[in-house]
């Protein structure tokens, strides 16, 4: 892999990272004031952000797809996405409460600490 495209890896990755923690923002967001920023279905996909799109088209490129760190990313991104819609079509329910437990509990937070970690080391490895 030449450096323009660890390059482009690096910044694609990091700009994930600010986007993550943009929609934990987000889910927060909706449980105060109890709308979403879009339907929970599109919250569950992994393949509906942009990071993730991109994620979906780099597994043609087998120089970066047989990566341990990429399939660790994508299967860390697509936990985070489950969880994050979990929390959303309770919102979505009228369960904000409930919501805001679930964005309290391990599952949770542990779902997005393994995918900011699983990029981290990703970045590390590029």
């Amino acid at each position: 892999m030449d450096e323009v495209d660890r390059q482009a890896l690096d910044d694609q990755i990091q700009e994930a990272m600010g986007s993550h923690g943009a929609m934990k923002r987000k889910l927060r967001q909706a449980v105060r004031n109890g709308r979403l920023p879009r339907p929970s279905r599109s919250i569950a996909a992994d393949s509906a952000c942009t990071f993730g799109r991109w994620l979906h088209q780099l597994k043609s490129d087998a120089r970066v797809a047989g990566s341990p760190h990429f399939k660790a990313v994508v299967t860390a991104h697509a936990a985070f996405h489950k969880s994050a819609g979990q929390i959303a079509r309770m919102v979505e329910n009228g369960m904000t409460d409930r919501a805001a437990e679930m964005l309290n509990e391990q599952a949770f937070r542990r779902s997005s600490e393994l995918l900011l970690d699983e990029m981290d080391a990703w970045r590390r490895n590029i």
